[in-house]
């Protein structure tokens, strides 16, 4: 598939409104969850340097990272589900189900990160 093509296609996808709120709602919610979980572990963690980036139930807290890298394990997802929204318009022409369904998966994912940061976050507080 060349640039050209693959342009083309994301603007087709685009067109579409169900792929404009699936995209922007998922883009746009992850984005909010980050930024908030990444607001309440700085404002737990710069006190000591450290926060608690792994929790379970059975076990208790089992990983303690520094605050530079709990930031960093936040911001990973951005351009992993930003990639997958991407390549989800980049196949809407060829095959618009599989274009789908890549955007279903970067909005699931979205959903299963948010729980996370949610009590990533909760943990940290």
């Amino acid at each position: 598939m060349t640039l050209d093509e693959w342009k083309f296609s994301t603007r087709m996808a685009w067109e579409k409104p169900s792929v404009k709120i699936i995209s922007l709602g998922t883009l746009g919610g992850l984005l909010a969850m980050t930024l908030f979980a990444a607001v309440s572990i700085v404002r737990a963690g710069l006190p000591v340097g450290y926060a608690v980036t792994h929790y379970t139930v059975y076990l208790g807290i089992d990983q303690v990272l520094p605050v530079y890298w709990a930031l960093l394990i936040l911001f990973v997802p951005i351009p992993l589900i930003s990639g997958t929204i991407l390549c989800g318009m980049g196949i809407y022409r060829d095959d618009m189900v599989a274009g789908m369904a890549l955007m279903a998966l970067a909005a699931v994912s979205t959903a299963m990160w948010g729980v996370q940061l949610f009590y990533l976050a909760k943990i940290n507080i």
